[in-house]
């Protein structure tokens, strides 16, 4: 007995993994609920990554799972090591309960859902056991949650208190407003629909809800920072190319440095001309960007050899989450010394624990009274989230591969888990309408 939705498909394009998590989060935060990003590795394979989402939207509705397999699987929680160990025959199918959940809370992961097949998922199916995805009657779904809950309680089942939520046993008509806000939500930051998410918006929400210059200013530097990624990438594996065809790492350098629009100073040649015509040679016979097949997929694909170099955590200070996470790096630098086993772990989480210094860092200062200040907040507290993420996974790494002790690893979680819980309450905080 319950109300619960059932999915199953696989993206169109793996690629599109972190913009998907970029816009589910401004979603989740901008309902009240929270979200943990996920990266965990295969022990026998560290190229077979599980990223995506697990998504807490309120209090009595289970988590919503938006992990993706390697081969871009929606993948439900329970099969997660199988995803690790090799692809799935065909898609499992994935769910969530929502009956102790509100009736938007139900109606919320419908229109997440929707946006997914729309954007990032085409041959997506869903099933929903209370039939609102299939034909969208409110009332049919508000019947069914009331006669569901009297059902149980009949029964004498004892449900925690934040599963009564007497929302659902509202007229529909009065919970229509707040529907068509959650699908102006929707539009806004997981499509990214601004005009017409904005008439939805003026036409049904108070400005409370509607936060259009926030999530403009969000997602323009979300598609900044994605931009930059790809193109140090770009300029990573070009560089790598040169430098295998016999050209100097400073002619390599220069070589991208001018194929991603970068002014390069004029050097004097030693009177031949030789630079200048091995490096256009290079650059005519190049195939036309071959590297775009191959850019990275997971962590390991490219390996950044300062992420294992010092930093002075004296130029963090001040802030509690700040020290919290300067302890944590502390902790990474103690377990990990370099007497430790070799791993490639150890080069992610260091550079995943950096992350968390400098999102947390870069994010506590900012000016939450200036909407440009409080995009940038946001985006470095996701930083921070993605950082968390991958330093989880690379903490589960290093002890499947014994590089740490059992109490090490616990140690690392026990302090993760909280570093988790500062930065969704600082995200929270960020995204708060009161601060607007």
């Amino acid at each position: 007995m319950g109300i619960t939705i059932h999915y199953r498909g696989t993206m169109d394009d793996v690629g599109q993994i972190e913009t998907l998590e970029d816009r589910v989060l401004d979603f989740v935060y901008a309902m009240g609920g929270r979200a943990k990003i996920w990266r965990s590795f295969a022990d026998h394979d560290s190229s077979r990554v599980v990223r995506g989402l697990m998504v807490e939207l309120e209090p009595g509705q289970e988590t919503f799972s938006l992990l993706i397999s390697p081969e871009g699987d929606l993948t439900p929680l329970f099969q997660i090591e199988d995803a690790e160990k090799g692809p799935f025959d065909e898609p499992p199918y994935c769910f969530v309960k929502t009956q102790f959940g509100s009736l938007q809370g139900h109606i919320a992961i419908v229109h997440m859902l929707d946006a997914l097949k729309q954007q990032y998922c085409s041959n997506l199916v869903v099933s929903d056991e209370s039939e609102y995805f299939e034909n969208r009657d409110v009332n049919q779904l508000a019947q069914k949650m009331k006669f569901l809950r009297s059902a149980i309680r009949s029964m004498g089942e004892s449900l925690q208190e934040h599963g009564l939520n007497e929302e659902a046993a509202e007229d529909p008509n009065i919970l229509a407003t707040r529907i068509e806000r959650v699908a102006a939500l929707v539009h806004q930051k997981i499509l990214a629909v601004q005009e017409n998410a904005s008439k939805i918006v003026q036409e049904t929400a108070d400005e409370n809800w509607s936060e259009r210059s926030l999530e403009d200013e969000v997602h323009v530097i979300d598609k900044l920072k994605r931009e930059d990624q790809l193109r140090s990438e770009r300029m990573t594996r070009r560089i790598a190319e040169c430098t295998a065809a016999g050209m100097s790492a400073k002619d390599a350098f220069e070589v991208s440095m001018r194929e991603e629009g970068f002014p390069v100073p004029s050097r004097e040649d030693n009177g031949t001309g030789e630079n200048e015509t091995v490096e256009q040679e290079y650059v005519d016979s190049a195939p036309d960007e071959p590297w775009l097949e191959s850019l990275a997929s997971h962590p390991f694909d490219i390996v950044n050899e300062q992420a294992e170099q010092p930093i002075e955590l004296s130029d963090y200070e001040g802030d509690p989450s700040v020290e919290q996470a300067k302890t944590f790096f502390e902790t990474v630098v103690k377990f990990t010394n370099v007497d430790s086993k070799k791993s490639n772990f150890r080069t992610v989480l260091f550079q995943a624990a950096m992350d968390i210094v400098g999102g947390l860092a870069q994010g506590t200062h900012g000016d939450l009274d200036n909407v440009t200040s409080r995009a940038l907040v946001i985006n470095q507290l996701k930083r921070a989230l993605n950082g968390h993420a991958y330093a989880q996974g690379a903490v589960f790494g290093l002890r499947s591969e014994e590089a740490i002790t059992e109490e090490e690893s616990t140690e690392l979680h026990s302090q993760l888990a909280s570093l988790l819980v500062t930065i969704q309450e600082l995200a929270e905080i960020a995204w708060s309408t009161s601060n607007q």
